[in-house]
């Protein structure tokens, strides 16, 4: 076939498609959808992790598990919330569990409808001898208490609890946070893991977590083989607050906020928690005797109650962070010990409970601790447990209810054939005119979500005749392997042309959704795939300021595309115009959302629409995704468009500060400015919602929630006196800035007025919103209120103010004398390090060649011994690339290119070290160039996320590290 016939038979598929959508419309029946038979989105443009799950009991599933443990007779024990104890032989064909134990069963009456939160099991280490399995769980006797309990087994081969055998051993008060993990030291001890006692909201609410004056925010440890007087235990003697005056002696560490599971290596006796996080960071902590863990004082490396006086000790920071940028809820797991994952041995393994992934760290030579991703999940992980065989058992929650293995993997890797523009995809016939192949059917969303302004086009792929299966109820949906999503994103300009910004794509592999970003060249021709740490590309629309367009991370799209609301947010039922997509035999069993759905959307921007219905469906589509009753520990209100006003948990204040609004609640009915929902949607920087994924604040989005507020009736004898109450001064400054008739000095006095306080600011701000200001008026206010002392009025007008003078970072043209004037702290810039806050761990190992791409650290701090040689190196990358380490661009015969360092080459082959440190073997015959690169395989602008200071801190820490022996 011709190229010329190719272009006009893809120009008769478009518009047979287009052709194809307009009869839908009008119900007459159109062909069925053509096979899409170019997929080239295969596999996985990074090497493939090391693990995989698989599920280890294909026909059990529990309601809500929470721990999971192993008897000495290998039959494993499996706690639910509900209070309900299984046990089950350790056998992959088991098809039934055996009932041990009902905690709820002896409630009745109103104790009875509260029910119990059962958390976690442990088995005492003698359990052969006295059948002892110890209980954590919320007793709702006396309004609520967490309980340690030891329960009696029978002897039999499926265990029941002996009637009556309970025995409360330690109580103390439940909240929101109780952790309840529990774990036998290496030393017969019994470690337990308590939580600070309240909701997420406000941080530490009962400001205990530096305190030893009781039980919670801590790990305790008890002798449960003795007792003393009326206590059901003793307490060590070297526990390190026994002679402390005031102390609860059971404390061994302290500063913790909610270490829902702690593992205890076998060899060593050493302990390691995970820790959940606030807003910004999650935790892993080494528990020592006597250890402060931080809280509240401390969230993770960052400072955030500093106003709490530390505890007795010292504040110790964490092993490991993460960001909430690639963590969200972490869990952890066991330290291994066994032969069957030797690789592991020695690690301590942890999960996170909203992203899926699985991470294990294990000390390295450098003194620190050495952290690598094992798998990437789709799971909502609550557990683990190692077996007596060397299995390592993962725990679902919510999403399946199964138990999985963690196993070698055994996925091919495919990282030098993905797709690496997004013409090579096989979706579009023509990338430079978004023509879509043959079979990738166009559909669009009821409701958009806020993209930064950025307008958006969709279509599904799916690979030859298959079928999507929506979902109906509880039931999930099914997609078929390979099935993509596409959105592309574009930026409109004045002139009616767009830029082309971003293409997304959510991708189905082996039952497994990841998403995958290509970033568009300036041309607009095509786009090249984005690395998982994400990108940013600066723009300059036309008759409009300059700005940076950002492409989230990876694991950024994982906090939205997760288990909670199902991973697929657009392509669902009450967002779809059904009728051409069942036309086009996209949907095996076509279903049509009745119209009284509680799910119903409505487009959010139609003023036909009721006011309800549109700010709802807003606040459901670009909060929903977290805000729900599942999403993680952080989450105190839902958003979601099916529960009633009263349901949504909002009539409250919110733990992360009122920002200077009298009586602030999450949403004052009847006062959008004392709603901080509002407050948070207009601001950027420190506490914007949403945190991750817009840089631009939503001024449509803003008006309708203001406007919707406004609307709900207040509470009835709630009045509060705000400044915009009726008559005052500020309601009088209100009305003159958008006055007609006025002096420019008594327009400066207004605004100055509305900008004392944070109510007024918001008022003014919802007016530059909807554009109720004059042009010179707006820029007068948007410098005045850019300009106060107020950090909380301040960052209202961020938006409205060029990148160029916003809170300054290194960006993307560092001062070095201003990073080397500064003093660095080597401790802070670890957990830089360590956390990816500069991301040089993903190609630097301290000491292992065979660990890096290019010098090791130390290699780097030999040849670079000065501070500003080795930061000019940092910050100058390409300035002197040694051939040893110089990227080599492979030019196959087939259109691949493969880029990296030359690990190996002979007249047969070149073999290129790639940056996911993948080894790459390309025959001679096969490469039509090899291009050496004159650019560093190490990225420019690799610190531009950072400030001075912390440029500073990573650099101490980097210097620490010496040339080695």
């Amino acid at each position: 076939m011709t190229a010329e016939k190719a272009r006009l038979l893809s120009s008769a598929v478009i518009f047979a498609g287009c052709l194809f959508f307009g009869l839908a419309a009008e119900g007459q029946n159109p062909p069925a959808r053509q096979p899409w038979t170019t997929s080239r989105v295969q596999g996985s443009p990074v090497a493939p992790e090391p693990f995989r799950l698989a599920p280890a009991f294909a026909n059990l599933r529990f309601q809500l598990p929470t721990s999971v443990e192993e008897s000495p007779s290998g039959r494993l024990l499996v706690t639910q919330r509900d209070g309900k104890i299984f046990s089950f032989p350790n056998q992959a064909d088991v098809r039934s569990a055996d009932l041990v134990a009902d905690l709820a069963a002896g409630l009745t009456g109103e104790l009875a409808a509260k029910g119990v939160s059962l958390f976690d099991a442990e088995l005492h280490p003698k359990f052969v001898e006295n059948r002892f399995l110890f209980v954590c769980y919320v007793h709702p006797d006396g309004g609520g208490q967490t309980r340690l309990s030891r329960l009696t087994l029978t002897a039999d081969d499926a265990p029941r609890v002996a009637p009556g055998s309970e025995k409360v051993v330690l109580t103390w008060p439940s909240g929101g946070h109780n952790a309840g993990c529990l774990e036998f030291g290496t030393d017969g001890f019994l470690y337990i893991a308590t939580g600070d006692g309240t909701g997420p909201n406000p941080p530490d609410g009962l400001t205990t977590g530096q305190t030893v004056t009781d039980l919670l925010g801590a790990i305790l440890r008890i002798d449960v083989d003795r007792t003393s007087g009326e206590l059901a235990y003793v307490v060590p003697a070297d526990n390190p607050f026994v002679e402390m005056k005031g102390a609860r002696p059971e404390i061994w560490a302290y500063g913790l906020r909610n270490p829902w599971k702690f593992g205890v290596d076998p060899k060593t006796g050493n302990i390691f928690a995970a820790d959940n996080g606030w807003e910004s960071w999650e935790m892993v902590h080494q528990i020592v005797r006597g250890g402060n863990c931080g809280w509240p004082v401390m969230e993770g490396r960052a400072a955030l109650r500093t106003e709490v006086p530390v505890g007795p000790t010292p504040i110790r920071p964490p092993v490991m962070d993460h960001s909430h940028t690639e963590a969200n809820s972490v869990i952890g797991g066991p330290v291994y010990r066994g032969n069957k994952l030797a690789d592991l041995d020695g690690s301590f393994v942890y999960g996170d409970y909203i992203t899926g992934t699985i991470w294990a760290i294990r000390p390295n030579p450098a003194g620190g601790y050495g952290v690598r991703t094992l798998v990437d999940t789709d799971q909502r992980i609550v557990a683990f447990t190692q077996t007596s065989r060397g299995q390592l058992l993962v725990l679902d929650y919510d999403f399946t209810g199964q138990i999985y293995e963690l196993l070698p993997s055994d996925v091919p890797d495919t990282s030098a054939t993905f797709p690496r523009r997004l013409s090579e995809t096989g979706l579009f016939a023509s990338t430079a005119k978004l023509e879509p192949a043959a079979g990738v059917v166009p559909y669009r969303v009821k409701v958009a979500p806020w993209n930064d302004g950025a307008a958006a086009q969709r279509w599904v792929a799916i690979p030859g005749t298959g079928q999507i299966e929506l979902s109906a109820g509880e039931q999930p949906a099914s997609y078929p392997e390979g099935t993509v999503l596409v959105k592309h994103l574009s930026l409109p300009q004045a002139s009616g042309d767009s830029i082309r910004l971003e293409t997304q794509l959510l991708h189905l592999e082996r039952g497994t959704w990841r998403p995958y970003s290509y970033l568009w060249d300036e041309a607009g021709q095509d786009a090249q795939l984005v690395d998982p740490a994400g990108a940013s590309r600066p723009l300059k629309p036309a008759g409009l300021a300059e700005r940076t367009w950002r492409v989230n991370a990876t694991n950024e799209c994982k906090l939205c595309h997760n288990a909670g609301p199902r991973f697929v947010l657009g392509f669902v039922p009450n967002q779809l115009n059904m009728t051409p997509l069942v036309a086009a035999g996209v949907f095996a069993k076509p279903a049509q959302p009745p119209a009284d759905d509680p799910l119903r959307l409505v487009d959010p921007h139609d003023p036909t629409q009721p006011l309800e219905d549109r700010a709802r469906s807003y606040l459901h589509v670009n909060c929903a995704m977290c805000h729900h009753p599942g999403g993680n520990a952080i989450v105190s209100f839902f958003l979601r468009r099916d529960l009633p006003f009263e349901k949504l948990n909002t009539n409250k204040g919110t733990g992360i500060g009122t920002f200077g609004m009298p009586e602030a609640k999450i949403i004052a009915a009847g006062d959008p400015y004392r709603s901080v929902l509002l407050y948070r949607m207009a601001k950027l920087g420190y506490a914007r919602m949403p945190y991750i994924g817009s840089q631009v604040v939503d001024s449509d989005g803003v008006l309708l929630i203001e406007k919707w507020i406004r609307s709900l009736p207040a509470e009835a004898g709630g009045s509060v006196s705000t400044p915009l109450a009726a008559n005052s001064q500020e309601a009088g400054a209100l009305k003159l800035v958008t006055a007609d008739r006025r002096t420019d000095a008594m327009f400066d006095t207004a605004v100055q007025t509305l900008l004392k306080s944070t109510p007024a600011s918001l008022a003014l701000i919802a007016r530059l919103h909807g554009s109720n200001l004059s042009e010179q008026g707006a820029q007068s206010a948007i410098g005045y209120g850019s300009a106060v002392n107020s950090a909380d009025v301040r960052g209202l007008f961020d938006t409205f103010l060029p990148e160029n003078k916003r809170r300054v970072t290194l960006g993307a043209s560092p001062d070095p004398q201003k990073i080397l004037s500064l003093t660095g702290d080597r401790a802070r810039g670890q957990l830089i390090f360590a956390s990816d806050g500069a991301r040089c761990r993903n190609c630097h190992d301290a000491s292992d060649r065979g660990q890096s791409i290019g010098p090791t650290l130390q290699e780097i701090n030999k040849k670079y011994a000065k501070r500003d040689e080795l930061l000019q190196h940092v910050l100058q990358p390409s300035l002197k690339v040694e051939d040893a380490f110089a990227a080599h661009a492979a030019l196959t015969n087939d259109g691949r290119t493969v880029t990296g360092l030359v690990a190996e080459q002979s007249d047969q082959e070149v073999v290129l070290k790639t940056a996911e440190k993948q080894l790459v073997r390309i025959r001679r015959a096969e490469i039509a160039e090899l291009r050496k690169s004159p650019k560093s395989l190490m990225p420019d602008q690799i610190l531009s996320d950072l400030t001075a200071q912390q440029a500073a801190d990573l650099l101490e820490y980097l210097r620490s590290l010496g040339s080695g022996p």
